[in-house]
């Protein structure tokens, strides 16, 4: 089923929820940046999860830049305002929405790239939580030197370029100030030492994106956590959108996350 709730801000995330007959868990699926609920691999997985009998939610957060139409940018004004602390409530949203229409099921976050640090930032406010799994997600939120932070300061705006779509896309310094102002918070790791279930890593050897160090950072910080270094994979398991056959790397990863749903449900 496709569903459109509010966000704490009053603005739309939309969503599908895929629920097989008897379920035996929840998973749901935040993306990272620049990413949305239909890119590449995230419909795969999403189905590949079903046929191991979990229901699976997946969303665009509401700053995610993507409207009405699924695959376009054409929110860009949404976008530039996007903050950590509002994927974190976005993705609180969505869980509670998808716990609602499936019962009391074991519940377990599975975030890639930033999506994979918001899912540590909002374990601990979500009930029912059995596992966390992160898919080549950042160790911290602070990821801009003070150079880049101070000619964003003195300019009002960071522009990053899609590569995908050539869009320019406009960031203020609303994530900044967000970050500055609520870094405990914000702590990626200090969240992962805090975790009171499972955590699954997985990270590409080949990441270009984030180092596989992070991964062994946070793999290190949580009480109990897996660590799984897949050394032929890319940030998105050679993974392209869309998504014209399934490389090994990405079918290991979904594998190893379905056993690892399976093992703690």
């Amino acid at each position: 089923m496709s569903f459109e709730i509010a966000s704490s801000d009053g603005l739309p995330i939309r969503g599908n929820l895929d629920v097989p007959r008897a379920p035996r868990a929840l998973v749901v699926i935040a993306h990272g940046f620049k990413g949305f609920k239909d890119w590449g691999f995230f419909p795969w997985l999403a189905e590949h999860l079903v046929t191991h009998r979990f229901a699976v939610c997946r969303f665009n957060m509401s700053r995610s830049g993507i409207g009405e139409r699924p695959e376009s940018f054409d929110r860009l004004d949404l976008f530039a305002g996007d903050t950590y602390s509002g994927q974190v409530d976005d993705l609180i949203t969505a869980t509670r929405f998808a716990q609602s229409k499936t019962g009391a099921l074991p519940t377990f976050l599975l975030g890639h790239s930033r999506g994979g640090a918001v899912t540590l930032l909002a374990a601990a406010s979500i009930r029912r939580l059995a596992g966390v799994i992160t898919w080549s997600a950042i160790a911290r939120a602070d990821r801009w030197d003070e150079a880049t932070k101070k000619r964003w300061r003195a300019d009002g705006f960071m522009d990053v370029v899609n590569q995908r779509t050539q869009q320019v896309m406009r960031v203020t310094t609303a994530i900044l100030d967000d970050y500055e102002a609520h870094r405990r918070e914000l702590d990626v790791l200090a969240a992962a030492r805090r975790l009171r279930s499972p955590l699954l890593v997985i990270h590409g050897g080949r990441d270009e994106s984030v180092p596989v160090a992070e991964a062994r950072e946070i793999a290190g910080a949580a009480p109990e956590a897996s660590l799984l270094i897949l050394h032929a994979a890319g940030h998105t398991y050679n993974a392209i959108h869309p998504l014209v056959h399934v490389p090994s790397q990405l079918l290991c990863a979904a594998e190893v996350s379905a056993h690892f749903v399976a093992a703690y449900a």
